[in-house]
This record gives C-alpha cells, structure tokens and sequence, in this order.
C-alpha cells in the first residue's frame, strides 16, 4: 500500500466514522482509548520493572512540552470543523434565500414564467433525493445538473425579452443557485481534515506516552494519570467526530422546505 492507498483508506475510514449514530461513534473512540491506554500502560509497567527506573524517569515537566503541541492542534482541528459546519448551515440558508427569491421572481405574481418554475422544482427535487439523500453531498447529481441545465436554457430565452434590469436580477439569483450548490457539495466532499485527524491522534498517543513516562516510578499513579487523560481525550474526539460532517443530520437542513410545492 502506497501513501496515497493509505490516505484514501484512512479517509474512507474516518468517514465511515462520522456517519455513524452518537453512541456508536462514541464507542468507537471508546475503544480507541482503551487501546492508547493500554499501550501506555503497557510502556510504564516496562519501565517501572527496571531496577536503576528514576534514571529513566524525565522531570515532571517534561510531558508539558508534547501535551501542549497536542492541545493546539487538537484546537486548531477543532477550530476547522467548527468552521465547515457553519459554513455548511451558511450556504444551505443562502442556497434557500436564493431559491424563494427565483420561484417568487419567475411566480405568477412577477415574470409568469411557468416553465422556469417547473425546472427549479425539478431541481430542488433531485438535489433533495439525490445529492442529499443518496450522495450526501459528496457529489453532484446528473438528474440535478440536468434539470439546472435545462433552467438556465429557461432563463437564457426568457431575458432576452426582458428588460435589462430584470435579466440582470434574474441572472444574479441563478448564479446564487449554482454558487452555493458549489459551495455545499465541496464541504461535502471535503470536510474530513485527513492529515489534521492523523496529526490529532498521534500527537494524543505521544501525550499518553509522556504522561506515562514522568509516572515509570510511581505505577499506580501513573494508571490513574493514564485513565484521566485516556477519559477526555475520547470526549473531545467524540465530540468533534458527531459534528465532523455537516450533513450527518439531513433532516435539520432539509432542503425539501425551499419549495412550498414540487413537482412530481
């Protein structure tokens, strides 16, 4: 396996991960923790047998260094999540503003374009069915970019009738339409932070390992330090991983409500 094999499958991995329900993820990074402990555990318990063991026991403030390195990546990772989630919420609510706004512009009350309507429902239908549902906006929808396609041929006959203000408006919705359908099957497709998670964990395993190292002396101690540290780090990568995709819980961004109505 070759690094970029190893990449892709980590990435696979981790998202199989974050689209698993709460609990279940939170025993995976149960497990996960279980598995740092021992390993820590199992370098103290070696240490400690040693008969010259304070010859190998750092200064106490030597973990200090490696837990710090640990705790700012862990806040700049988390700092990133946080940031496609919000960017996330951002693009569907953009994305909504910009689809009501085009259904009331081409509505009977304005345009009457009946046609343009009936495609801007066929495409919201196939993003819902099949961008959010089966592709989880890790990828595009033919069916969607088919009924888009077919809404710009709409639009393209229809504002060269129109007044120039009103072409320009009608324009400038459907740019937002395709702009943050962009935006959102990006995030979709790119929010797993491969390297950062990598960088996370093992900087979490090293952490585990120096907090066991200023314990080679002291064993029971050293459990007790292990079994703190090993509690909070499976809370905090809990969660970030319930939050990592932005799309986990399709029914609280529900794109079927951008429409009153859509076609059959």
């Amino acid at each position: 396996m070759n690094l970029d094999q190893f990449v892709g499958w980590w990435k696979d991995l981790l998202e199989q991960v974050f689209m698993l329900p709460a609990p279940v993820q939170l025993l995976v990074f149960l497990a996960h923790g279980l598995i740092v402990y021992g390993i820590a555990f199992t370098f103290l318990s070696y240490f400690n047998r040693k008969p010259e063991v304070l010859q190998w026991t750092p200064v106490a403030p030597f973990f200090a260094a490696i837990s710090m390195i640990f705790a700012l990546f862990l806040a700049f990772h988390a700092a990133d999540i946080w940031t496609h989630k919000r960017e996330a919420e951002r693009a569907f609510i953009q994305a909504g503003s910009a689809i009501k706004r085009f259904d009331e512009m081409v509505g009977p009350g304005q345009l009457n374009l009946a046609e343009a309507r009936y495609q801007l429902g066929r495409y919201v239908k196939y993003v819902f069915k099949d961008e959010w549902r089966k592709n989880r906006n890790q990828k595009g929808s033919e069916r969607a970019e088919g009924a888009f396609r077919k809404l710009q041929e709409e639009v393209l006959k229809a504002t060269q009738s129109l007044p120039t203000p009103t072409a320009t408006q009608l324009n400038v919705l459907l740019n937002d339409i395709s702009r943050t359908r962009s935006d959102r099957l990006w995030i979709g497709s790119n929010h797993t932070e491969v390297s950062s998670w990598m960088a996370v964990i093992l900087l979490g395993c090293l952490t585990h390992l120096a907090v066991a190292a200023v314990h080679f002396d002291r064993r029971r101690a050293g459990a007790v330090a292990l079994a703190l540290l090993a509690s909070t780090t499976t809370i905090g990568y809990w969660s970030l991983g319930i939050v990592a995709d932005p799309y986990r819980h399709a029914g609280q961004l529900n794109p079927s409500a951008w429409l009153e109505s859509l076609p059959e």
